[in-house]
């Protein structure tokens, strides 16, 4: 029995071995695949075109080239956007392989009809990660986004990549939104999302040619400008430079960025470089029968990063006058982008979130139609900012420039 009972253990690890041993069983071959690198979703008049642009390795690798296009773009129409990828493989020679998606671009007119089925798709298919980044393709299909000859960059959705996340690191306007954090935007009670546009700026015919990096001046450049606001799932219009500032403010992701303000009791702009900001959101609870108010506090620490006024920067009181003049600037763009979200009736900036959380009874009376109520409940701004140093020196020499 003891010897019986070896023999079985034995021929149990040799099973295992054996099954360890003959490799993955949905292995694939580099040879027959493709990578996209970037895919855009444009509506058509039945379903979706879907666009993707996929690398060629040997293209990328080479260092002299062969004179051929590093990326390719291959296009198809479907009832849906599964319908439309699968359809590729008439046009495109192996399968294309999407785990190492860099952008996810949705045209205009498919994100004012909703880029839900979009979402749908990309969050279901197990090939798709999450660290792409996804923006919105403004007054352009997308495709003509990805048929971009970009300078610099051998790969347009590598440009388009490093320059969006370079601009939300460097400029508040701008903002990186990635698949987990748009889905849950969108599941959010008292939330809308907020994805940044993309535009063509030139010539569009030229931009697709080598012409676009042979010249010192670029004939066409892809531009991110403003940010998409949603009701539910459908854009709803556009924030312009200080709205979307403004939200980022808000949201607490402005890491770096600029601002101009006026001289104190003089002519000239001096430049404050964000260096880092706090945002909190408070929810001051009320009674059962009254509205609950909301106070948003932010906080920036500043650099002077420019002057062309004649005051003495190491004078505390001209350093709290900028302070002073600086909130007063942060204050005035922080309102308008509320006022855009009353205007809008979308609640992109989150305050019935803030509510939900700190107030569910309040919410609870709110929700049915917050869209509409939203402007009704009080919202208070306190901005605190603070003048770190003023650069290398504390004044200016363009004073002492002699005539």
């Amino acid at each position: 029995m003891i010897y019986s009972g070896y023999i079985w253990r034995t021929a149990a690890l040799w099973l295992i071995a054996a099954l360890v041993l003959t490799g993955c069983w949905d292995r694939r071959e580099v040879n027959d695949m493709v990578i996209a690198v970037a895919m855009g979703v444009d509506q058509a008049e039945e379903g979706y075109i879907v666009s993707v642009q996929v690398v060629d390795p040997a293209e990328i690798a080479s260092r002299k080239g062969s004179g051929r296009a590093p990326v390719t773009v291959y296009k198809e129409r479907g009832k849906t956007l599964f319908d439309a990828v699968r359809r590729m493989t008439t046009t495109s020679a192996r399968k294309i392989y999407f785990s190492h998606l860099r952008m996810f671009l949705i045209g205009e007119e498919a994100a004012r009809r909703g880029i839900g089925p979009a979402i749908e798709f990309i969050s279901r298919d197990h090939e798709f990660r999450t660290d792409f980044y996804i923006a919105i393709a403004r007054e352009i299909r997308a495709e003509e986004i990805l048929k971009d000859y970009p300078a610099i960059e051998k790969i347009p959705a590598d440009k388009m990549f490093s320059s969006l996340e370079m601009s939300s690191k460097s400029w508040a306007a701008t903002g990186t939104v990635k698949l987990d954090e748009l889905i849950s935007d969108m599941m959010t009670a008292g939330k809308t999302p907020v994805i940044t546009g993309i535009r063509y700026l030139g010539d569009r015919k030229e931009g697709k040619t080598r012409k676009n990096i042979q010249a010192t001046e670029s004939p066409a450049q892809l531009k991110y400008e403003g940010m998409a606001i949603f009701r539910k799932d459908k854009l709803a219009g556009w924030l312009n430079e200080d709205e979307s500032k403004g939200y980022n403010y808000i949201k607490g992701r402005v890491r770096s960025t600029v601002v101009a303000i006026p001289c104190p009791g003089e002519e000239g702009m001096l430049v404050l470089e964000t260096l880092r900001t706090n945002s909190r959101i408070h929810v001051n609870r009320a009674k059962a029968s009254r509205m609950p108010k909301i106070d948003i506090h932010i906080t920036a620490i500043a650099n002077i990063g420019e002057t062309q006024c004649k005051a003495n920067l190491g004078d505390p009181a001209v350093i709290r006058a900028l302070e002073k003049i600086g909130e007063k600037r942060l204050a005035l763009v922080l309102e308008k982008t509320l006022k855009k979200a009353h205007d809008m009736k979308s609640d992109f900036i989150g305050l019935g979130a803030a509510v939900h959380r700190s107030a569910p009874g309040a919410w609870a009376r709110l929700k049915a139609d917050w869209p509409e109520r939203m402007a009704s409940v009080p919202v208070h701004f306190h901005v605190d900012v603070k003048l770190r140093t003023s650069g290398k020196m504390k004044g200016t020499f363009l004073e002492k420039v002699k005539e």
